[in-house]
């Protein structure tokens, strides 16, 4: 069960997901100057470092402080907000597939930088 695309076309898959959001959490991204990146996969490091058992995956990654903590533009260190391509497109089985997985990952982690936990990223339909 795998669906791999380009780098490129995962960027821009990823992108469509950013411009999909809400407005208004889309515009606070861009005033909170929020770094997205995409990364192949997560190193194993960060996968300790956060507590993950060898069995479960990492999609993506909010980093940095939440708006809720205190965050803003004026913060010393960015906001990061990571997606990871290889874990997504090993979970799929097609195109389709990829691109809600990415939808999904992207608008949860946007909902931590926001400042959501778990279950309120959830009530949101933020993934």
């Amino acid at each position: 069960m795998t669906h791999r695309v380009s780098t490129e076309e995962f960027d821009g898959i990823v992108l469509d997901a950013l411009e999909r959001l809400d407005p208004e959490f889309y515009e606070r991204l861009q005033i909170e100057n929020v770094d997205i990146v995409v990364e192949a996969e997560p190193a194993s490091f960060k996968l300790v470092e956060l507590g993950l058992k060898p069995d479960e995956t990492l999609y993506g990654l909010s980093e940095g402080v939440s708006l809720v903590d205190g965050g803003s533009h004026s913060a010393s260190l960015p906001s990061k907000i990571t997606i990871y391509q290889r874990p997504i497109e090993e979970a799929v089985s097609s195109y389709d597939d990829l691109r809600e997985e990415v939808r999904k990952t992207v608008w949860h982690e946007v909902g931590h930088f926001l400042g959501f936990d778990e279950e309120e990223v959830a009530e949101m339909g933020l993934g």
